[in-house]
């Protein structure tokens, strides 16, 4: 086995199908050795009675949520399959409906020795397209779920019509417009391979920032997505400075920070990614001599302040540039 492993975080409200999308992966990667890791609500397993499971091996976590318990039985189970489990090629981890993913994904961001062993690949959200609309208008943990994923699969678009999946889609690009988006069946579809997204990878990060809709407020209700362009070379320790306190004191309303930055004497792109209140800071491809040094960054989050968020960039703007 190779580390870091790459891991798969599925998410999605209950009922939203993750089960049939779980088996469907499993099916399509035959030729791999898959862990599939399920959290149980409760002291009673059910899915794990419906996972068609190969020749893979499948473990529990059960009397709550994943997010509930991290620093106990979460990690207790990834030290168990790295010192039991001799080879593998990819971890799956199933969350409960009700789950925070942010607080999934924490665990292999913000801990150095579970980073040596696992890497984060990417994060699903699974929705049902008949009930997300009157999910998003009771429930905070999908706009949670939606805002933090990298890839949202509608599911069971054959029960509404064409019209109404034109409004789901449209509200989900409001709450998340950077994430991929794909229709299914029965959590069936062929357009990705979920298994092999590279979300968080360096490379990956630049190449969607080409794409991304940047230097504009998205809002849908209390979600917001904050992007700002600036050429203006950034101070590393400033911004570092800034960002972590923003987290520590207001993390709980920051769902997810990428950006790809410009920083001071500095040959190389910076990428920084935030999950929860952890902050990563990455080499990216070297600058292009000549050519201008364009910053992107974006926040979603919860009621977040454009005014606010552009003064403390603008206050970590380097005082001079190196040439």
């Amino acid at each position: 086995m190779q580390y870091p492993v790459p891991v798969t975080i599925l998410t999605g409200f209950l009922g939203a199908g993750k089960t049939s999308l779980l088996n469907q992966l499993i099916k399509q990667n035959m030729d791999k050795k898959l862990v599939v890791l399920e959290n149980e609500f409760g002291d009673v397993s059910i899915d794990s009675e419906l996972v068609f499971k190969g020749n893979n091996e499948l473990f529990e976590i059960s009397n709550g949520c994943i997010c509930c318990s991290m620093s106990g039985e979460f990690n207790e189970v990834l030290a168990k399959l790295i010192q039991e489990i001799p080879v593998f090629d990819h971890l799956v981890v199933e969350s409960t409906g009700i789950a925070d993913p942010s607080s999934v994904a924490a665990a292999f961001v913000g801990d150095q020795i579970i980073q040596s062993h696992f890497k984060l690949d990417g994060v699903i959200c699974l929705v049902d397209a008949q009930n997300v609309l009157s999910q998003l208008k009771e429930r905070e943990e999908v706009r949670k779920q939606l805002a933090f994923s990298d890839v949202i699969v509608v599911n069971k678009v054959d029960l509404i019509d064409a019209e109404e999946l034109m409004t789901v889609v449209a509200t989900i690009k409001k709450i998340n417009p950077y994430a991929s988006l794909v229709n299914s069946l029965h959590g069936e579809q062929e357009e990705l391979n979920l298994l092999s997204l590279s979300a968080y990878s360096p490379k990956k990060v630049e190449q969607g920032f080409r794409f991304f809709p940047m230097g504009m407020q998205i809002k849908h209700e209390e979600v917001v997505s904050q992007s700002f362009v600036f050429d203006q070379p950034l101070d590393l320790l400033k911004f570092r400075h800034w960002l972590n306190v923003l987290l520590v004191i207001q993390g709980q309303s920051f769902y997810r920070v990428k950006g790809v930055l410009n920083f001071a004497g500095l040959d190389e792109r910076h990428i920084v990614q935030s999950v929860m209140n952890n902050a990563s800071y990455t080499l990216g491809s070297d600058w292009e001599e000549g050519m201008v040094r364009t910053s992107k960054i974006v926040f979603i989050g919860k009621n977040l302040r454009r005014d606010l968020l552009e003064k403390g960039l603008k206050n970590c703007y380097a005082d001079f540039s190196f040439v």
